[in-house]
């Protein structure tokens, strides 16, 4: 009798002990990568949403002074140091764009390094294009860190003139060659997060906005003139 209970008792074999320990680590390291995947795609998003917020505040800043710089009929509100990299406008100071008579001040929005500055020098008389600029030193804030343009090398700031009835780029190196004539200013920067927890690409942030410095549609003529705030 007691032989026969020891011939019905069963267990776990080390063979079934072993298939089991490996399913039970092949589940485990599936969910492992899982919360990995999710944790990484999480801190991505944040990153990245971080970035595009940042960005979006100061483009759109740029582009409301961009659209009050038409404060005179048939002025030109670009100025030529501005290259692809450094932006130099006049444009109507904060509180005045609606006035009758908009008191202006000139910018200057250039990269440094990896930083969006921006200074601006306060009017004291005159009128377009004999403006009479304070001599004392400008205030400079700065607008954005950690930023660039969309490709290394690349222009943040893009203007554009009417020629022969289209828009064309205007070649903006050194300094900005005619630049009297440009109508409309195209923005597009890169962001990248205050801060990265992970190593990943798409973190940063593309954005780009534009201005057209035209008070009326141009005219259909191709030969007649198109420049800005007419």
């Amino acid at each position: 009798m007691v032989g026969d209970l020891r011939n019905e008792e069963q267990g776990t074999t080390l063979v079934e002990l072993m298939v089991g320990l490996a399913a039970g680590m092949v589940v485990l390291a599936a969910l492992s990568m899982l919360m990995i995947s999710t944790i990484r795609t999480t801190s991505r998003v944040s990153a990245r949403v971080d970035a595009t917020q940042r960005a979006r505040v100061v483009l759109t800043n740029i582009s409301e002074q961009l659209h009050s710089a038409c404060i005179e009929p048939q002025m030109a509100p670009i100025l030529s140091p501005s290259t692809g990299t450094k932006l130099e406008f006049v444009h109507a100071a904060s509180g005045t764009a609606g006035a009758v008579a908009p008191t202006p001040v000139k910018s200057t929005i250039w990269l440094e390094g990896e930083t969006l500055k921006q200074a601006d020098v306060k009017w004291v008389s005159g009128i377009a294009p004999s403006w009479v600029w304070s001599n004392s030193p400008p205030s400079t804030r700065t607008l954005l860190t950690k930023v660039g343009p969309l490709t290394p090398g690349g222009a943040i700031f893009t203007y554009y003139k009417y020629s022969n009835g289209k828009q064309e780029a205007i070649p903006a190196t050194t300094e900005l060659s005619e630049a009297a004539k440009a109508v409309q200013v195209q923005v597009a920067l890169n962001a990248l997060p205050m801060s990265q927890p992970v190593k990943d690409a798409g973190s940063d942030a593309s954005l780009q906005t534009s201005a057209v410095l035209r008070l009326t549609p141009p005219t259909f003529s191709e030969s007649a003139p198109a420049l800005p705030c007419q």
